[in-house]
Formats: C-alpha cells, structure tokens, sequence
C-alpha cells in the first residue's frame, strides 16, 4: 500500500474450487448412502433428470454444511425429495456431524491453503513481499464460516506465520461489497472539512513516481451565500507560495487545477492549499502532502481500487532467438488492467511475410500474417503497440517496412470441454510420455502427473467441470515434456534445461575439472550436444533427439554424482547442504500428503485415509520431529552424517509410500 494506493504483487487461486466443491462432495455421500438404502441412484449428470437429482441432493448438502457451522451434528430429513430411476419417491434421513464432513472435505482446504502459499510465493519473488510481511489475513467469502477453513488458515497463515494474530473476519458475506464501497468513495476523491465548515475535495492521487504532478479540487465556503473563491494559492512548507490558479463555478463550489506541481527529489511534500477572495484574502487553509515514490518502489500493477483488473496469465509473442522459435513475454501475470506495452522487434528473414502470433500462456489468441517485400533487409524494425482492456480485449498495432497494421482481439473464448475418449486419450500420452523418460525427468515427471491423473478420475462422476480443469492442467504439464508441433518427446525446453543446469556447474569457474575434462574439452562437448540436439529437433527425427536428449541427461547425471563426490572434501558445506536439501525434500512430501486426491468410493476412500494418517504419522516421528531437534553446531561431523542419512532413509520411505497411494489397493498379474 503505497498512500493509500494498493497494488496487486501476488495473485493465484483456483477457479474450480469453492464453496461448492463442498456442497458437491457431501451431495455424493448422500447418493452414495442412498444406494445403501436400495435406491437406484447411478447419476450420470450429462442427463437432465439425473442433474436435476444430484441438484436436489446438492441443496440438502448446503443446508447441512451451514447448519454445521454452529452445530456439532445436525439431522438431515428430506422427505419424497424427487423419485429415483426406477420411480420410487426418495427419502433421505440421517444424523451427521461436523467431524465427519471435515474428515470429508479436507482435501479441498488443504488445497485453498496451497494456492494461497502460490501467491505468497509470487509475491515475495515480485516484490519482496513475504508471508512474515503480512500485516492482516482478511477472510470473505460463505465458505469461510466453516470452522475447519478458519482454523487452517490460521495455522497456516496467522499465529507466528505473518504478523496477523488470526484471521480477520468481519463481515465475510458482504466485504466485497463494503469494497466496492470504499472504490466509490475513492473515485469521489480525498474530502478535507474544516472547522468553519468549508471543504475541499482532491480528485486525483496525491502519489506519484515522476517528477511532476497534475492536482485537480473542488471548493466549497462555509457560507455558500458568500462570494466564493476567486483564486486558489498552493504554498509550500516553507511558506513560498508554489502557484495561484483561478477557479471556475461549478454549482456552489470553485473547482481548480494546478497542472505541474515540480516534485524534484523522491520524499514528501507537505503543501497548504488556500482559497482566497477577490481581495486576496484567504478564505479557508488545508493542509495536503504529496509523495514522490522510487521507480523501485513503484510497481506498475496499479491499484485495487482504481485499477481492480489484473492479468491472470502471461501475454507473450512467439519470436526466433538464436535459430529456434522461443517466447518474448508482452505483458506479465499480474500487470493491471487497463495496460499498454510498446515493444520494438526485427526482421529475421527474406520469406516476404513477418508473422506475428500471440498467445496466453500456452493458448494461441490470434496470428497477425503481414506481407512485405522479399528484399526487406534482414534486421528492419517491427514495432508493435498493445492495449488491452479490464474486458480483456486487446488491439495490437504497429508498422513494418512502411506498412501499418491494426487488430482487435476479443478475449479467448471458453475452451471447448473434452468428451471422455478425449480424456482418455490425454491420460494415455501420460503413459507414453512416462514410458520414453528415465532417471531424475522420469521421477519429476510422475511426481507432478499422478495426482492429477488420480484427480481426473475422481471427479469424473461427480464435478465434471473440475475434471476439465485437472485436465487443462494435465495438457500443460505435458507440453513441458512432448513438443505438439514438432511431435517429439521430450520437449526442447527439458533440453535446454538440462544444458543450463550442466554448464552452471561447469561454467562456475572454481577450476575444478568436473569429470576430468578441461573447460576446453567440456565447451566442446556441449557443443557438440547441442548441434546434434538441434539438428533433430528441426529436422523432427525422433531417434535421434532421443540419443541427443539421453547423452546430455546422462551427462547431467554423471555429472551431479561427481558434484557430490567434489562437496564431500567440503565436509561442513556439503551437511549443510543436505539438511537445507532434506528440509525441502519434507516440503515436498507434506504437501504431496496433503494435496491428494481421494477416491470417491468410501471404501477405498478408508483405505486410503487410513494410509495418509499412518505417512503422516511416520513423516512426523521419524523424520520432522528429529530434524527440528538436530543441532549440526553441536554434532561432530560424522555423527552428523550419520543422523542425516538416517532421516534421509526415513524421509524416502514415506516418499515411496506417498507414491504408491494412487495404486493402493490394485491388483497385478
């Protein structure tokens, strides 16, 4: 908050998580008990009348989930609520409590609490704004009268976390309006009353990053029978009058403007503004500060108040960077809306054409194919202008070789959802993708593509919609690992990202011979890679990628294990290391625990709550308890080792443990 302007520096969330992923959740252990009560109730909610049931079951389960917020059980009695498939008048009649619905829906808190670490995340990496820098945790929103949510946002976010006791929850229903509210007084402008009863209302900000500032009011006597102010005088705290304006009616009051107001230095500059008479006297004194910010501490996000809209996802333009096509990004996640960008690119070939494609992360909104002359010289200018809107609608304009252009850009449409073959389709490629991986990209991979396949079958019967998004999800993850236009597995940028990680160790210059090549032999060498990468990667062979992607993943791997026989000489530093390693291996897995998606079948749903309880169990005696209690200052360092390994085995078989609950419980042959 810079005076009194917000500005948004961190943002993420889930749009297919909510108050009725709740209400959705317990509507299905109603069906579920239902069947146990003989009623034919196998709901497939492409069909009307089996929407219109599960609808029905949907509000006995809000009903039930508000009364729980005050109550510790509640009876639910639904009496012909609607008839079952086959004709029978349905009744539903049970006591159930609040310990069972949060034992039911905590898989879905646990994961509202990781999105709000994601923006956390954003924030401190954007901004420098931590969790410890948190002045107040605001709750808003129906759903966060449930007990269970307030309670793990304050374990998570209050409580020591951030500088916020608890969690602030005063009018949770109605803060978005009370909001809108204060926007509005906003926009009415910064109204200052003196004693007499006179009032000056400032229409602008009174912040600014440059060195000049435009300053617009309104006047108003306390008597407004009086004559009013023919002048207004703007003097400066030591009493050097900065500038008079005249004034112009406006109704009862005098309105003003002081086009430049010289703020030469950053700071605050405390002003009088004054309006006076025709004979120069004064009629009243307001005291008004301006501040002239840093461009570091000014950040173009815009304000929550006059700006609400911001970019949910990077804008970006596909250009040629060093012979491959890569992404420039345009306009950042994050950046409020309205905005505009100016951005000066250039010519890279002959072809007579210069093609200009726009995308939304990974979702192509338009090509702009603009023909040119084939003798353009490589290298003329290409300037492009963006605007885009709070709508998110977009105008991109600009010129090439004397050429303007213009386009309208109207937001990306929905996508299209995807039919079940569709969706089986996609967990099919994550199959084969898997089966073309090996060593660390093998384990990365499945790491983030399992509990989104078991997310996808999850919710399949019971929230299509957020099947769509764990899908969408899912076709991102594996763009990162098969290339859709060039059909090769895996993608460039895993290629890319192995080189970089091989020559930040080789190009750190300690003079260590990694491997016992020379920096000379190693340049070469990667070199080598990377010529022989390209070469099939344009010319779409998969073999040969395969061989050029297995040798530099190979070459990152032999190298990482000689990195840790190089630290071991470093005995200290390398301990050090491995606790910092096995305190994030421990993030990981907790959040692998908490993030699971558990079936809908209450059977395998016990079993595998009874396994997420024993892991976590484990997780904490054997691994997070010894580790908070273990001092390397006072440990020799063999002792040290010795108690690292220890915790290190210990957090690998909750690791594997963690990896085998989507398959609890299969058979195989």
């Amino acid at each position: 908050c810079l005076s009194g302007e917000y500005q948004v520096v961190g943002i993420d969330g889930d749009n297919f998580l909510g108050g009725d992923d709740f209400d959705r959740r317990l509507a299905e252990h109603f069906r579920k008990h239902l069947v146990e009560q003989g009623y034919a109730l196998d709901l497939d909610l492409q069909v009307p009348e089996d929407l219109t049931r599960f609808i029905l079951l949907m509000r006995a389960a809000q009903e039930t989930k508000e009364a729980l917020s005050s109550a510790d059980v509640h009876y639910v009695g639904r009496r012909d609520m609607f008839q079952d498939q086959n004709g029978d008048s349905v009744t539903l009649e049970l006591e159930y409590s609040r310990m069972e619905f949060e034992a039911l829906i905590a898989d879905l808190v646990d994961q509202s609490i990781d999105c709000c670490h994601a923006a956390i995340a954003q924030s401190t990496e954007m901004a420098g704004v931590a969790l410890t820098d948190v002045d107040h945790v605001l709750l808003v929103g129906g759903s966060t009268h449930t007990p269970m949510v307030q309670r793990a946002i304050a374990d998570a976010l209050c409580s020591g976390q951030s500088k916020s006791k608890r969690p602030l929850q005063d009018e949770p229903d109605t803060c978005v309006a009370l909001g809108a509210a204060i926007a509005a007084a906003n926009h009415a402008g910064l109204r200052l009353v003196e004693e007499s009863g006179a009032t000056l209302t400032v229409t602008t900000a009174l912040y600014t990053h440059r060195s000049r500032l435009r300053l617009v009011g309104r006047f108003v006597a306390a008597d407004t029978e009086a004559p009013g102010a023919d002048s207004v005088a703007l003097i400066n705290a030591g009493g050097d009058v900065e500038g008079v304006v005249r004034t112009e009616s406006d109704g009862d009051a005098r309105v003003f403007e002081f086009e430049e107001i010289d703020l030469p230095d950053e700071g605050r500059y405390p002003f009088l503004i004054e309006p006076v008479d025709s004979d120069g006297d004064p009629l009243a004194s307001f005291p008004v500060t301006v501040v002239r910010g840093s461009d570091d501490d000014f950040r173009p996000t815009g304000s929550a108040l006059s700006n609400p809209s911001v970019l949910a996802k990077d804008l970006y333009l596909e250009v040629l960077r060093d012979g491959r096509s890569d992404r420039e990004v345009l306009l950042e996640r994050g950046s409020s809306l309205p905005a505009r960008g100016e951005f000066r690119f250039f010519t890279a070939d002959q072809s007579g054409a210069v093609i200009l494609r726009l995308y939304q992360n990974r979702f192509p909104i338009r090509t702009i194919h603009l023909s040119i002359p084939e003798d353009t010289p490589v290298g003329s200018p290409v300037d492009l202008d963006l605007e885009i809107d709070e709508s998110m609608a977009l105008v991109a304009q600009g010129e090439v070789a004397g050429q303007k252009f213009w386009a309208q850009i109207e937001p990306p449409p929905a996508r299209e959802e995807r039919d079940w073959q569709a969706i089986e389709t996609l967990l099919e490629s994550v199959e084969v993708v898997g089966r073309t991986l090996w060593g660390l990209e093998s384990k990365f991979f499945k790491r983030e593509a399992e509990p989104l396949v078991a997310g996808i079958r999850e919710t399949a019967r019971t929230d299509p919609d957020k099947m769509h998004e764990l899908a969408n999800r899912l076709e991102a993850l594996l763009g990162s690992y098969h290339n859709r236009d060039a059909k090769l597995t895996p993608g460039w940028g895993r290629f890319e990202a192995i080189l970089d990680a091989v020559k930040r160790v080789v190009y750190r210059g300690d003079g260590t011979r990694q491997l016992g090549m020379s920096l000379d032999e190693w340049r070469a060498r990667i070199e080598q890679i990377e010529r022989t990468g390209e070469a099939a990667y344009n010319g779409r062979d998969q073999s040969a990628w395969t061989q050029s992607f297995n040798q530099a993943q190979a070459l990152w791997e032999s190298l990482a294990q000689d990195e840790v026989r190089f630290r071991s000489i470093d005995v200290e530093g390398q301990l050090k290391r491995i606790h910092a390693n096995l305190l994030g291996e421990v993030d990981e897995i907790r959040t692998s625990l908490d993030t699971f998606s558990k079936s809908a079948n209450p059977e395998t749903r016990e079993l595998q709550d009874r396994e997420l309880r024993r892991l976590e169990a484990e997780l904490q005696k054997r691994v997070e308890t010894p580790l908070q209690a273990l001092d390397l200052e006072r440990l020799s360092a063999a002792h040290a080792k010795t108690e690292l390994d220890r915790l290190w085995e210990a957090a690998a078989a909750v690791r594997r443990g963690c990896e085998k609950l989507p398959t609890l419980g299969l058979v195989s042959r």
